[in-house]
């Protein structure tokens, strides 16, 4: 029997237009960071507005992009599941497959840039299965529990005795000075092949190192908190809880910015102590900022007449995983060795001048997109895939 096309339902634009920001603080941090390319050979020239240009979009992105994305990655979960057991069906195994399909995207995407994501989410993602069923109150003490990073003081406390790097630091800043020559001096096969398997180990070990892992997955359970308690639903509802806290996530950022800038830096620590402990306290401050944006995004959404402005970036958010990977490839076609090499010319300011032109580019192109078509051609294929099914495509 021949299956019927799946009609794509009404999304809700505001989820969307944040995503889209988000993607647009990913793509400008990663052009300060040149995609990876950390360790470059030559330094660029300088410009006078470098520093500036660098602390400020490191403060405005750099953890907090890739926060709001995890957030929404989980809601994104919850509203899949809750859309699907509406009709009686569990979800759950579809969407382990669904995962399975964006580690493949996320392998492919790693292949072309060492520093892509999907694959962390998509192993990481299947938690959400499991804990699907679990009562919110275990679920958001969980969270808690995660967003304290306990092995990370574990390690902080003992380095404050002997103040050595554990050893999959150590291993992970080799691994990056060697793709730094390959990525330099690689032809386009030589940076495929380091990053089959060498980049996709780097990454693994930055998302631990940096004890990343346990602040995503406590992201992905407040997304799916946030999708269980039907804020995303109601207009109201994300007006109230956004005024409500607003004023805590300026808190966490206001205690936890001092101590991983001043306070940890005075104390006189040096090496891996104080790396590890400005991690942990930036970790901290992050949240909060996440936070903030969320707040104000949706306040400016929903009260301060910015909807017509912020609905430019729905469409970018729409075509999330589209946007990423075209990210991906286009940066590192233009600051890696086998493309343009912008590397040596383009310091801080240059980099964010490149990152913003991308940015408008995805902007203009989404839009036009999105008048014409209901998914990204990512993410139809995904959903093809997802379905074995045909999904309507074109409007």
């Amino acid at each position: 029997m021949e299956h019927q096309t799946l009609i794509p339902k009404k999304r809700i634009d505001s989820i969307d237009a944040l995503r889209g920001f988000a993607i647009i603080g990913i793509v400008l941090w990663h052009c300060m960071e040149h995609f990876d390319l950390s360790y470059p050979l030559v330094s660029p020239p300088p410009v006078s507005t470098d520093t500036t240009v660098f602390t400020t979009i490191q403060f405005l992105f750099a953890g907090k992009a890739y926060a709001i994305f995890s957030l929404l990655f989980g809601l994104s979960f919850f509203m899949q599941m809750d859309s699907q057991a509406s009709k009686g069906v569990d979800f759950r195994v579809r969407f382990v497959w669904r995962l399975f399909l964006l580690f493949v995207l996320g392998y492919i995407n790693g292949c072309f840039y060492m520093g892509e994501f999907f694959i962390v989410y998509a192993v990481l993602g299947v938690l959400l299965v499991l804990f699907y069923n679990v009562p919110s109150r275990w679920l958001l003490i969980l969270a808690i529990i995660l967003f304290l990073q306990i092995p990370g003081f574990v390690i902080f406390f003992s380095q404050l005795r002997d103040n050595v790097p554990v050893s999959s630091e150590a291993y992970m800043d080799a691994l990056y000075h060697e793709s730094s020559i390959v990525f330099t001096e690689g032809s386009f096969w030589d940076v495929i092949r380091y990053n089959m398997v060498k980049g996709q180990m780097t990454k693994c070990l930055w998302v631990i190192n940096n004890y990343r892992y346990m602040q995503l997955i406590g992201l992905f359970i407040i997304g799916l908190l946030i999708g269980r308690a039907g804020i995303h639903k109601d207009e109201a509802k994300m007006v109230k809880y956004s005024k409500r806290l607003l004023p805590y996530s300026v808190a966490v950022m206001a205690i936890f910015y001092p101590i991983a800038w001043w306070i940890i830096p005075a104390t006189g620590l040096d090496g891996a102590a104080l790396d590890t402990g400005v991690t942990l306290f930036r970790n901290f401050a992050a949240l909060g900022h996440m936070m903030l944006y969320i707040c104000l995004f949706m306040l400016a959404y929903y009260q301060w007449n910015a909807k017509k402005v912020l609905d430019r970036l729905s469409p970018v958010g729409k075509m999330s995983v589209t946007n990423y990977m075209a990210q991906s490839w286009l940066g590192v076609f233009l600051f890696y060795g086998f493309g343009l090499y912008l590397t040596p010319y383009c310091g801080p300011t240059w980099s964010a001048c490149v990152g913003l032109c991308i940015a408008l580019l995805q902007i203009l192109y989404s839009n036009w997109w999105i008048k014409r078509f209901y998914y990204g051609p990512v993410e139809w294929l995904w959903r093809v895939c997802t379905w074995m099914r045909p999904v309507k495509f074109r409007r």
